[in-house]
């Protein structure tokens, strides 16, 4: 359309255009603290031009193609994946942290300090055994010992509950996700088939995706009309109508999962990140220690009680590490404690028996063999032959302590290192995504202006108006 008319369309259109373009902005001013809110603009171009005869084509004004989010979908799907390691390396790093509490090594109240004082305490009852007081302390130190042992089994026992606790949280809330998610992907797919742009939803799509890749490290793909299908372990957890429940395993290795269908269907699968996969990671440590602390539990009180020749310490095969403690009928009478040689008399001032116990201290033992425990005792020598790949009680502490440092301060460095990668990538997002007031600021000035320059056209139309009807003619 030309002639006045059609000016005076362009004019409108050019106003709509501009106050669409403002409505935009302010949405973005509005969301600049949102949470995964990816500013938005409008598309404009020229619209379709007419053609005047004899002149050429006229142009028609502006045309709005669409309003469309700022995103780059390639940093988006890194910023899952980056999120997905780093949740797995950072939950592992907690888990441990916490263990590492449990130990407290070094210190002087931890499990090393009290073999050496249990071992000192024999020690002197070895070069003063007529002294009472020798023996008591001896029962003391060894009371206090076993105290220490049981408190960290049940201090390791109940992280290890936790630490289970942690990963039914996370499956119960990747569950209640992928719900959302289920009905996200039906309002995008009612918006898109309209030929329209959910922009609002994808964000909330983004961020759902991302926050299910960071419990699990579930793969992410998409369909024609930009809804989302999930996979795990080669199994989809939601594809269309579909969903399959995750769960614990109720049976087989603590903390494994499986994915449950609709149909009643039940398969075993593995996740290979995300917190459930450091939660899984850090419960096998856990649980390793917690068998490590038995096998030495166990083996120590076995080659104490060899030695001793009779029952000093009262321990079982499982679970040693809660039960170990001092034999009760030594606890109310000390005197029953053999410091000589021979058991069945006391010779004065013979302390041998006491001294080879103290002896245990510098002896290399296998200690990590549990109810297996096997040493070459001479009943004569009142003493165990060193093994070859043997350590000393401390030694096989320091081991497992030091065994478990190694796995937290490389979960400590990977999850480190991930964190950085991440903030880079959120940089990345936030430059091409996030909402810029200065940029806002100047747009509003922009639009603002476009919309009273085209207000200015629209006036002086309707002046041309004016004049051609009310002032043309006789």
């Amino acid at each position: 359309m030309s002639g006045l008319f059609g000016t005076l369309n362009i004019g409108v259109k050019g106003m709509t255009a501009a106050q669409t373009a403002l409505q935009t902005t302010s949405h973005n001013v509005s969301n600049m603290n949102t949470p995964g809110y990816s500013r938005q603009r409008v598309n404009l171009q020229a619209d379709n031009p007419y053609n005047y005869t004899g002149v050429g084509q006229l142009g028609t004004g502006v045309k709005m193609s669409g309003v469309v989010r700022v995103v780059d979908d390639y940093v988006t799907k890194q910023i899952q994946e980056e999120t997905s390691s780093y949740s797995r390396h950072a939950t592992k790093s907690d888990a441990l942290s916490q263990l590492e509490m449990i130990f407290d090594e070094p210190s002087e109240t931890g499990l090393s300090a009290g073999f050496s004082r249990v071992y000192a305490a024999w020690n002197y009852l070895g070069s003063s055994p007529e002294l009472a007081t020798a023996k008591t302390m001896v029962s003391q130190e060894s009371q206090t010992l076993t105290d220490t042992i049981k408190q960290m089994a049940n201090q390791i026992e109940g992280l290890e509950g936790d630490t289970l606790y942690s990963i039914e949280k996370d499956v119960l809330d990747f569950n209640e996700k992928v719900g959302q998610l289920s009905t996200l992907n039906k309002q995008i797919f009612n918006v898109v088939i309209k030929g329209q742009t959910p922009n609002d939803l994808l964000d909330q799509r983004d961020r759902l995706t991302t926050e299910l890749a960071s419990i699990a490290g579930v793969s992410i793909d998409y369909d024609k009309f930009q809804g989302v299908k999930l996979t795990l372990d080669g199994n989809a957890v939601l594809d269309g109508d579909t969903i399959q429940k995750l769960a614990v395993q109720s049976a087989g290795a603590k903390g494994e999962l499986e994915l449950q269908g609709a149909d009643g269907s039940v398969k075993a699968i593995a996740i290979e990140n995300g917190s459930i996969k450091g939660s899984q990671e850090a419960l096998e440590v856990i649980n390793d220690k917690k068998v490590e602390l038995n096998q030495l539990a166990y083996s120590f009180a076995t080659a104490v009680n060899t030695v001793h020749g009779k029952e000093f310490f009262t321990v079982s095969q499982t679970d040693a590490a809660k039960n170990i403690t001092v034999n009760e009928d030594i606890k109310a009478d000390t005197s029953l404690i053999n410091a000589g040689k021979y058991l069945d008399k006391s010779a004065a001032g013979d302390g041998s028996r006491a001294t080879a116990i103290s002896a245990l201290a510098t002896t290399k033992l296998n200690y990590f063999q549990g109810a297996n425990f096997v040493g070459n005792y001479d009943e004569d020598k009142m003493s165990f032959t060193p093994q070859t790949s043997g350590t000393t009680t401390n030694g096989a502490y320091n081991d497992m302590v030091t065994s478990m440092g190694i796995i937290k301060q490389q979960a400590d460095n990977i999850a480190a290192s991930q964190s950085e990668v991440l903030g880079f990538l959120e940089d990345r997002r936030s430059s091409i995504s996030g909402v810029n007031m200065n940029e806002e600021v100047v747009d509003m000035m922009k639009f603002q202006s476009a919309f009273q320059a085209n207000a200015r056209i629209i006036s002086i139309i309707d002046e041309m108006l004016d004049t051609l009807i009310n002032r043309t003619g006789v």
